[in-house]
């Protein structure tokens, strides 16, 4: 029977003698284990805002006060579980001292690894104690969830290898409850599982099989020894041995021997299995993996001659196979574990008539069970076949009538409760599969479970077999539907039901009795104080949103409250009374809560069933309705998913029969239902209140339904489950992936559903949502109120809102999770104020503020509300909204002040602009863009002290603020204290907002946003967003410097008094760091160094659109980023850099969304789509852009004329701080004017130049390179005090001017405003030809005062790439400019004939002076500017005229503007380039080259437009140039190359390090590779033969 081996045969005489057997003392001292280590992780518990239910806590309390021995005692009487479900979290303190009574059990016994402590004779308390221990845990873990708490699994793997089989009976019995009640086992680590797992798998193999006389009904009876194969007894194992000396034989074997132990007459031994083994592992080298499998055999073979021991045996395997299948761990060893012939055997162990026996026959029930569990066809058939389950006289039909009979006739002896269960769970997993429901058709099953459902008892065991009934009969009651009808199925159901429902109303009396109409408080029922909340009718969802008053019970709390005149106060934080008064704990045990819950399920599936269509209709006529009257009324007894149930067979039964929806409102069952799901507080799981508006749709099918619910306020109630901190649990999705969504979004499109069945409803239903709204902006407003982060929760779990699950919550089975859920929705009925933790309020100041979790109640209600107004693509709901003034409590949201500073990036901002989008798209309703500049306008107002500097010696205003504001830590968390950081989140918010509707696509709706920007108030908000974001640079900058060490000049006091404030005392560093934490920003904290670093990329990024094309904040020598730099932060200064970090993280980011904003807003001006589509250019002529359109961009250039010409305070103590400014304004000026693939904007080109923008930005350059004006600007790149950023500024300068003189880009962009016909109205056309011209020859005369100049050294060679991509555009675009010049001037002179009379009627001799000397300080000739003033009647359009129009003949010669300009500029040009470029080709060879070798492709290609331009005797004159300087070089290495000579005091490696030290290697190799480049290019080809001197 059993395989093992071994080198030599022995008898257990010879073992008894055998001098090798040596066990090691009489009294073994244990080991200590330390009971107090804790095995339940932490980190894995949920912070509950629940408390367990009162028995369950007065369990735990009680079993936690208990001594071992009394433990004990409690323990052995708990049979069966008669207490509600709780989480296991709330059992965590019993389970760790389980832990530690497992483990002292399973520690080995000192000197002999297989002796376990619980197996010492002397230890039997211990081991009483371990076996009631595994008992109670494995109905704790059936009746419990979140059991993946469960952490002592390596003590139950330790405890298989007990040598008593009880110990490993109790093991596997609690193991199979947690394989067949949760995926605990599947979702274990590997190092834990495989272990188990390998230990399950050698109980679980086969003995042989029955034609080897192993059979298991063999096995189980109590024959003797001679009736069974010797080979029961004997132990063979074979093995390969571990490398090692052998004990038995003194030589070196090799590991691939075969080894074998052969001991026959095992069970004669008489030492214990562990001892036994413990002997073999000392003789051989038996490998580890092995063990464990030979001390089974050992085990098995020890105790098979004993009846008692060999029954033991053959359960665990029965159990073990079972726990193997329902953990899918059958994979390999499928087929030889679950052999042919096994379900025979388990079939023949049911048959055996020893009553004795039970206990194996229940083992054999469960594991068929399982295998029908494996849905294998040929296994299904096959047990159907074996138990004749299809035959009347079948085997299990007949032993299922048996016991049937045995429950329920009281003369008879019952069947053991175990094996009962057994059987009826074998049937509820036959019934589940066709084949078998078929067969318990075939077999009359159903006239005997009917028996069960109407006559058994009562006791909870009965219970369970009624359910177990109930299931089965749904399963197979479409098969037999006669059988069911013939024998009153239904009939015998609802009296069942009533009979349930009866025997709860001795526990729970109560039942809601509304009054028709709104009743008022009614008189509670004398005694039921635990329904005292029950006849409440308006209090029910409303109750102080401040700290309770009372200290009283809560049970007075409603009868006391007086009713609230306006019920919109929610109860918002965690230490708001709920109305529900404390229960005593009285809950329905799960038993009949399960059977209700199969009944009400077959119910509502009975009612919409066809089949059942003529009894159905008189269903409600008898019991039935007062059944669900009681139920529908304690919610709180029940439980939530008995009410669901409840309520959904009322809406199923009214959908199916409408016509008797009055039956029902006479027999008051509907207004029971109003008044639980109204005026009560709805039970808080998702289902719940996902189902609501499809119960309303059916009740008001009617008029007088429809009256009823009206009359019951329901909007106003039902919202106000979003704004309880009861129901947040409930509003969470259970995972990302569930494809529902989340409960807010389900609820508004059903109540969606609900108004488009009732219209009259649509009315009550907006105002409500307005109403809910309106609450959320009075929380915002409190000041008694502070927002509590969602995803802080603090330690004592007193946070308003549960944590997300965490990881591991989210492995349990999804039925798991609906568990967890009713459980807890329990529990919010039943937590006792007691219960919650003291108020968990935060100080700041003198003020105490309560917590609320704010923006979780946006973000759900935001969901709730999108899912309402945009569930169809009509805009009813939207109109009635905009109608009913709800777009002002919505836009209002955005700027609450108790928002957190990190709200504008949470998913609540998102969604309430989520919600502003849909209803502009769908009603196209201005008024949510005028709403919103209407309340951004004021938040700007209000922003008004940050554009003014403080006084010398300066700083940040928001630093001043913060360090003003006492209680530093705290100030950023209130509005009070930190009003201007506040005001920045607020608007942040309202930009978020704008962003939001900006993105797009339709027309209409564009057009709508630039008629809103480009009103009074739109164009009014842009010039304060475009001083808040100068002011923003600068704060961020002034923050960034203050952060970073060395950044200022030594001694600088500039904002050193209020940093000096963030930390008084040096005492105080390590408390206000370790404040840091409590920050809203929920930020990391890294080393104070890392702090800054990152600061100084995020503010280019967040301020300029170019992030990647500015660099950090690196100075020319790289001071501020050197390690040296980062190590001088003192904990001072890092405590301070903590407490900046928030204000520097809210301007940085605000300056983002404003960039992000104004790039949208160019889009939209000049009707350019929000995402580029790259597959095609422009497909027609773009329209011309409106007046709107123009003055926004007006607006949005003069924004970059401002950053470009920013003067700082004067008191500024660097000029790195001015230069940081350019340096932002310079990278978001780019995005401004250019798309994403660098084509410019025409209309932001013409705003641009007309705005002073074009000047201002030469201006900087010249103020960059005269360092201020101290120095000419020829000289400033070399100077020796050249201020740190002028290289970044540069650098950033060049790529924005590289674009802008671009010919290609700027003449073909797609953005071209449409050219005007002739002889039509309108302001004068932007010409590009001539912007280029002006830009080009500005840009030259730059590039001049850069060149012959040593590069820097951090940026030189990006700014040398810049200027010769420059130089190569000027002399490309000579040759187009030319032409397309002339093309345009012909063009003039046809369309300008009729000029001088259109502009006649506007003449005027006088001009206004100072627009005239404007003008002239723009570089106009007087006589040009005064026509453009006597053309035109504004500014702006005089100076395009200007820009569009030639000028007189008169002034011909005054400018290089004037009437031959393009003939002036082309000579200027050609003449600069003819006589420079030999000396640029010089400059660049010797010089550019040489410093920096990585621009020679950029040389190539402006070596090749001017070989281009001046023709071949240019080129050639190039070419040889190049070809001397490779031979100059090449000359100087091949003399350093001589070879060595005797002579030579020189190493062979001094002579080979010379030839690459030399300046000419790096020299040769450049040219080598310019000449290569030059011949690659196509043009020098055909003329390559014609040099012969090259």
């Amino acid at each position: 029977m059993i395989r093992y081996q071994a080198p030599k045969k022995c008898h257990a005489s010879d073992w008894e003698s055998s001098p090798v057997r040596r066990w090691i003392g009489c009294d073994p001292r244990v080991k200590q284990w330390n009971t107090a280590k804790m095995k339940v992780d932490r980190t894995k518990l949920k912070k509950t805002p629940t408390e367990a239910p009162a028995d369950c806590r007065a369990l735990i309390d009680k079993l936690k006060g208990c001594t071992d021995e009394q433990l004990l005692l409690e323990l052995q009487q708990i049979k069966t579980w008669n207490i509600g479900k709780c989480e296991l979290y709330h059992w965590v303190e019993l389970l760790d001292r389980f832990d530690g009574l497992l483990a002292e059990a399973g520690q080995a016994v000192e000197g002999m690894s297989w002796l376990l402590v619980c197996d010492r004779p002397e230890r039997a308390p211990l081991k009483a104690l371990l076996l009631a221990v595994l008992n109670f845990t494995a109905l704790l873990i059936e009746y419990s969830f979140s059991r993946h708490l469960y952490s002592s699994i390596e003590h139950l793997t330790t405890l298989l290898a007990s040598s008593d089989m009880q110990v490993v009976l109790a093991v596997l019995n609690l193991l199979y409850v947690f394989s067949k009640r949760s995926n605990y086992i599947t979702r274990l680590g590997s190092d834990k599982r495989t272990p188990l797992l390998a230990r399950l798998q050698h109980l679980a193999e086969s003995w042989g099989g029955k034609e080897n006389g192993f059979g298991l009904a063999e096995c189980c009876r109590d024959l003797q020894m001679m009736k069974y194969p010797p080979s029961a007894t004997t132990l063979h194992f074979e093995f390969y041995a571990e490398p090692g000396t052998e004990v038995k034989v003194d030589k070196r074997v090799s590991s691939n021997t075969l080894h074998y132990i052969h001991i026959e007459q095992l069970d004669k031994i008489s030492e214990s299995p562990s001892e036994i083994m413990e002997s073999l592992t000392k003789m051989y080298s038996i490998p580890k993996d092995k063990q464990m499998l030979l001390f089974t055999h050992i085990r098995l073979a020890h105790g098979f001659s004993n009846h008692k021991k060999r029954l033991q045996a053959v359960q665990a395997r029965l159990h073990a196979i079972s726990i193997l299948v329902y953990s899918n761990a059958l994979q390999e060893s499928a087929n030889s574990i679950l052999y042919n012939g096994l379900i025979e055997e388990l079939v023949d162990v049911l048959q055996i008539t020893d009553k004795q026996l039970m206990d194996i026959k229940a083992a054999s029930l469960r594991t068929l069970t399982s295998i029908v569990h494996l849905e294998r066809t040929p296994k299904l058939s096959s047990i159907i076949d074996c138990t004749g389950t299809a035959s009347y006289h079948g085997f299990l039909p007949v032993l299922v009538r048996t016991c049937i009979q045995a429950m329920i006739d009281p003369s008879m002896e019952p069947y053991p409760h175990q094996f009962a269960t057994a059987l009826f769970s074998f049937l509820y997993h036959l019934a589940s599969y066709d084949a078998g429901g078929e067969a318990l058709v075939s077999c009359g099953m159903m006239e005997a479970l009917l028996k069960v459902i109407k006559f058994l008892g009562d006791e909870q065991d009965q219970i369970t077999f009624v359910t177990r009934a109930v299931r089965v009969v749904d399963l197979i009651t479409n098969l037999d539907m006669a059988a069911f009808q013939s024998h009153s199925g239904l009939s015998i159901f609802i009296y069942r039901l009533e009979h349930e429902v009866d025997l709860c109303r001795r526990e729970c009396p109560f039942v809601i009795k509304p009054k028709i109409q709104r009743p008022a408080v009614a008189v509670l029922p004398e005694g039921e104080d635990m329904e005292t909340d029950m006849e409440v009718s308006d209090v029910a969802m409303e109750s102080s949103p401040g700290p309770s008053t009372s200290s009283e019970p809560q049970a007075e709390t409603p009868a006391a409250a007086p009713e609230p005149t306006a019920p919109s106060v929610v109860a918002p934080g965690p230490n708001i009374a709920p109305t529900l008064s404390p229960r005593s704990g009285a809950q329905c045990i799960p038993q009949r809560a399960a059977l209700l819950k199969s009944m009400l399920n077959f119910l509502k599936k009975a009612i919409q069933d066809p089949a059942f269509s003529d009894g159905i209709r008189h269903v409600m006529d008898g019991s039935l309705p007062t059944s669900l009257k009681h139920i529908i009324s304690n919610a709180e007894y029940y439980g939530p998913s008995l009410f669901l149930l409840a309520t959904e067979v009322v809406t199923v039964f009214v959908f199916q029969e409408p016509s008797l929806l009055s039956s029902l409102q006479d027999n008051g069952l509907t207004d029971v239902m109003l008044h639980a799901l109204l005026i009560k507080d709805v039970p808080a799981t998702r289902e719940v209140l996902g189902s609501l508006p499809n119960v309303f749709s059916a009740l008001c099918l009617n008029a007088r339904g429809l009256q009823s619910f009206v009359q019951c306020q329901p909007f106003e109630r039902l919202f106000k489950v979003l704004l309880s901190p009861d129901y947040l649990p409930a509003m969470r999705r259970r995972r990302s992936s569930d494809p529902l969504g989340d409960t807010a979004s389900n609820l508004g499109s059903a109540v969606d559903e609900l108004m488009r069945h009732q219209p009259t409803l649509k009315t009550d239903a907006t105002t409500a949502i307005i109403k809910l709204l309106e609450e959320i902006c009075n929380l915002g407003r409190d000041p008694k109120y502070i927002c509590q982060k969602p995803s802080i929760q603090k330690a004592d779990g007193t946070a308003t809102a549960p944590p997300p699950r965490s990881p591991h919550a989210a492995e349990e089975a999804s039925s798991e999770d609906e568990e967890e859920e009713e459980v807890q929705a329990m529990q919010s009925f039943n937590a006792t104020q007691q219960s919650e933790a003291e108020p968990s309020q935060q100080a700041l100041g003198a003020e105490e503020r309560i917590p609320i979790p704010l923006m979780d109640y946006i973000l759900n209600v935001m969901k709730f509300v999108e899912s309402i107004l945009s569930n169809n693509t009509t805009d009813d709901h939207c109109q009635e909204f905009v109608t009913q003034k709800g777009l002002l409590p919505l836009v209002t949201i955005l700027g609450l002040p108790n928002l957190p500073i990190d709200f504008p990036t949470s998913a609540a901002c998102q969604a309430v602009a989520g919600v502003c989008k849909s209803i502009l798209t769908l009603s196209h309703e201005p008024k949510v863009l005028q709403e919103g500049l209407l309340q951004l306008d004021t938040v700007l107002s209000a922003l008004e002290p940050l554009h003014r500097p403080i006084e010398a010696p300066g700083g940040s205003v928001l630093l001043r603020e913060l360090a003003g504001a006492g209680h530093v830590a705290d100030a950023t968390l209130s509005a009070q204290a930190t009003p201007l950081l506040h005001a920045l989140t607020a608007a942040h918010a309202y930009i978020m907002m704008f962003v939001h509707t900006c993105r797009v696509g339709q027309s209409e709706i564009r057009a709508i946003s630039v008629n809103q920007w480009g009103s009074a108030l739109g164009l009014s908000v842009l010039g304060k967003l475009s001083q808040l974001y100068c002011s923003l640079v600068w704060e961020s900058t002034v923050l960034l410097s203050l952060c970073t060490p060395n950044s200022l000049p030594a001694g600088c006091e500039f904002g050193q008094a209020d940093m000096q404030k963030l930390v008084p005392k040096d005492e105080k560093v390590v408390p206000t760091a370790s404040q840091g934490t409590k920050r809203p920003e929920g930020e990391t904290e890294g080393t104070a160094g890392a702090v800054a670093e990152p600061s100084a990329q995020g503010l280019l990024e967040g301020i300029s659109l170019e992030g990647d094309a500015l660099a950090p904040m690196e100075t020319d020598e790289p001071t501020a980023a050197d390690a040296k730099a980062k190590a001088k932060i003192t904990p001072a200064m890092a405590a301070r850099i903590k407490q900046i970090k928030p204000l520097l993280s809210a301007s940085s980011r605000l300056g983002r969304a404003l960039a992000e904003l104004f790039g949208l807003l160019v889009k939209l001006c000049v009707g350019s789509p929000v995402r580029q589509r790259r597959s095609h250019h422009a497909a027609g002529a773009a329209p011309a852009p409106t007046p709107a359109a123009r003055a926004t961009a007006s607006a949005l250039t003069k924004l970059l004329t401002k950053g470009l010409s920013w003067q700082p305070p004067p008191y500024t103590p660097t000029p790195r701080f001015r230069l940081t400014f350019f340096i932002c304004s310079v990278g978001f000026t780019s995005p401004m004017l250019f798309d994403e693939r660098k084509f410019p904007y025409h209309l932001m080109l013409q705003k641009f130049l007309c705005s002073g923008g074009h000047n201002a930005l030469f201006e900087t350059f010249n103020w960059a390179l005269s360092m201020g004006g101290r120095v000419p600007v020829a000289e400033g790149l070399e100077h020796p005090e050249l201020p740190d950023g002028t290289g970044e500024f540069l650098d950033a300068w060049l790529m924005l001017v590289e674009k802008m003189v671009n010919p290609s880009t700027v003449l073909e962009s797609p953005h071209a405003l449409p050219a005007r016909p002739p002889g039509a109205p309108g302001g004068p056309h932007f010409s590009p030809l001539r912007f280029l011209v002006v830009t080009q020859k500005a840009a030259f005369q730059c590039i001049q005062q850069l060149w012959h100049r040593r590069p820097l050294r951090v940026y030189g060679g990006r700014m040398a790439e810049s200027m010769l991509a420059i130089l190569c555009h000027v002399l490309r675009g000579e040759p187009l400019l030319r032409e397309r010049l002339a093309k345009e001037r012909e063009g003039a002179r046809t369309d300008d004939e009729p000029g001088p009379d259109e502009p006649g009627a506007r003449r005027d001799p006088h001009v206004n002076p100072q627009q005239l000397q404007q003008l002239m300080d723009m570089g106009f000739p007087r006589e040009h500017a005064m026509e453009a003033l006597l053309s035109t009647s504004t500014m702006e359009q005089a100076t395009e005229y200007l820009l569009t129009h030639p000028p007189p003949l008169a002034g011909a010669g005054v400018r290089d503007l004037s009437m031959s300009e393009e003939d002036q500029m082309m000579r200027a040009i050609a003449m600069s380039l003819g006589q420079d470029i030999p000396m640029d080709q010089r400059a660049e060879s010797p010089e550019l080259l040489d410093e920096l070798p990585d621009t020679v492709y950029r040389v190539c290609d402006l070596l090749m437009t001017a070989v281009r331009r001046n023709g071949p005797a240019y080129r050639d004159s190039i070419l040889r140039q190049v070809v001397k300087q490779v031979w100059e070089a090449a000359d100087v290495l091949i003399k350093a190359a001589l070879p060595l000579t005797t002579s030579d005091t020189k190493t062979v490696s001094e002579w080979i390090s010379q030839m690459a030290t030399l300046p000419q290697a790096s020299n040769l190799a450049t040219r080598i590779l310019l000449l290569t480049l030059l011949f690659e290019v196509s043009p020098l080809d055909p003329m390559a033969g014609k040099n012969p001197d090259v």
